[in-house]
């Protein structure tokens, strides 16, 4: 009888073990499930773990790579995101507990006083152009869908991919468009009329280029600019942030601040003035804040735009305007 209760006990204590075992296997799957830009809560680790063969193919356990894979193959073959049995309202719940406490410093309005005032800051903006990469294109998109803001009428030079080596050759193909013409942006400024031009460039540039090169690109285009529109203001938006992981060349969130430093410092010398989003775009930890990041890259949410750019564009400009 001690015998048999021996191995009773022992067995026992094995079926303890093997549901230890499998519980810690269960956490570790479930270890890492986070919501994504689009609202999925997706589970890298799980995925990897479970569909073997994706990695296989892929050769990677990235979390970018097997979230890509279930967009494009994994949600229409049955495949799951999460592991069966995860809260999936719990994890989207702590994300947005998390968001809260990371949340940026929000600009402080400081709005028109009168209605005098508002029709000088739609004129002001009226008679401004915004030259820029895709990260200009998402404000132009989002003032296009927000006609009651007092920027909405300005005008656009961006276009997805232009960097400063573009924007400082006259032959290069990927100057924006102007009533139909691929031309350098000082001679599309002079033919719209307008009395400043804002520019933010530099997320292409960094990909090649070290910070120090990429300001002084800038700084030549609104040399440029001043040369053939002498009576153009010229205003340097300071680059924003990139999400935390994005790391190519110089263009990470180090070197755009190193960036920013030497835009700012070298205004004077090139007559030029400077805005600030960079810090009001930042989480806790220094990168794109993730309510203000719509690809876990460089882009940026509407939120970013209508809770930062906006605001500030129209803080400098209602400065500029006491003048």
């Amino acid at each position: 009888m001690k015998g048999k209760a021996l191995l009773t006990r022992l067995a026992g204590s094995l079926a303890s073990a093997a549901a230890v075992v499998m519980t810690a296997g269960t956490l570790s799957a479930q270890a890492a499930p986070e919501v994504m830009a689009d609202g999925t809560v997706f589970d890298a680790v799980y995925y990897a773990d479970t569909y073997t063969d994706v990695v296989k193919v892929f050769g990677t356990r990235s979390a970018d790579v097997m979230y890509k894979h279930y967009l494009q193959y994994g949600k229409k073959e049955g495949r799951n995101p999460v592991a069966p049995g995860t809260d999936v309202e719990a994890v989207k719940k702590k994300a947005a507990q998390a968001a809260k406490q990371q949340a940026p410093a929000t600009p402080v309005v400081r709005p028109a006083t009168n209605a005098a005032k508002a029709e000088s800051l739609q004129d002001y903006f009226n008679r401004s152009v915004f030259i820029g990469d895709s990260v200009m294109v998402g404000y132009k998109l989002y003032l296009a869908n927000h006609p009651e803001s007092a920027s909405a009428g300005t005008n656009f030079l961006a276009v997805t991919s232009y960097a400063t080596y573009h924007a400082l050759n006259e032959r290069s193909n990927m100057h924006p468009l102007y009533r139909g013409v691929c031309q350098p942006v000082w001679t599309s400024i002079s033919q719209m009329g307008v009395d400043r031009a804002f520019i933010m460039l530099g997320t292409n540039d960094l990909v090649c280029y070290d910070p120090a090169r990429t300001a002084s690109g800038i700084f030549a285009l609104a040399d440029r600019i001043h040369e053939v529109n002498p009576n153009v203001e010229v205003i340097l938006i300071s680059m924003p942030p990139v999400f935390a992981t994005t790391n190519k060349g110089s263009l990470n969130n180090t070197g755009i601040d190193s960036l920013n430093v030497i835009l700012q410092e070298g205004c004077e010398e090139h007559n030029t003035s400077f805005v600030e989003i960079n810090h009001f775009l930042k989480d806790a930890g220094g990168g794109l804040a993730p309510a203000y990041c719509s690809d876990r890259y460089v882009h940026e949410t509407f939120a970013a735009y209508g809770d930062v750019w906006d605001v500030q564009m129209q803080n400098f400009a209602a400065e500029a305007l006491k003048k």
